[in-house]
């Protein structure tokens, strides 16, 4: 991959996990209700941690799931991922997180599936 393909990347994760911090964060509230931020005062809204987590989850599962090169190094990501969940504590969080990881690996699949079909059948 190249330098340029790399940063776009990069920047493409970034502005992923922006878009879907809120997102993920009012679900959580929704679902959840409002939660408090525990270890510091932390934002006005302190169900956005737990929506920045989700959203890093699944935003990177999705991405190593497209543009992953070997499986091993997909599952390596991916088990990094369930440990940093672990770290958090929360068994809400971790469920959550986990089928995020389902999610984003089945739509990451799905979306490289059709990916290579169309490219099968332009050759």
């Amino acid at each position: 991959m190249s330098t340029r393909k790399k940063i776009i990347l990069f920047l493409s994760i970034i502005i992923l996990i922006i878009v879907f911090t809120p997102i993920f964060g009012n679900l959580y509230k929704y679902y959840f209700g409002p939660v408090s931020s525990g270890f510091f005062l932390g934002p006005s809204h302190p169900e956005r941690v737990s929506g920045f987590f989700m959203s890093y989850v699944f935003v990177i599962t999705l991405l190593l799931t497209i543009f992953g090169g070997k499986k091993k190094y997909r599952l390596i990501a991916i088990l990094l991922l369930v440990a940093l969940i672990l770290l958090l504590g929360s068994w809400e969080d971790f469920i959550i997180n986990i089928v995020l990881i389902i999610i984003g690996w089945l739509l990451g699949w799905i979306i490289k599936m059709i990916y290579e079909k169309a490219i099968a059948q332009k050759n």
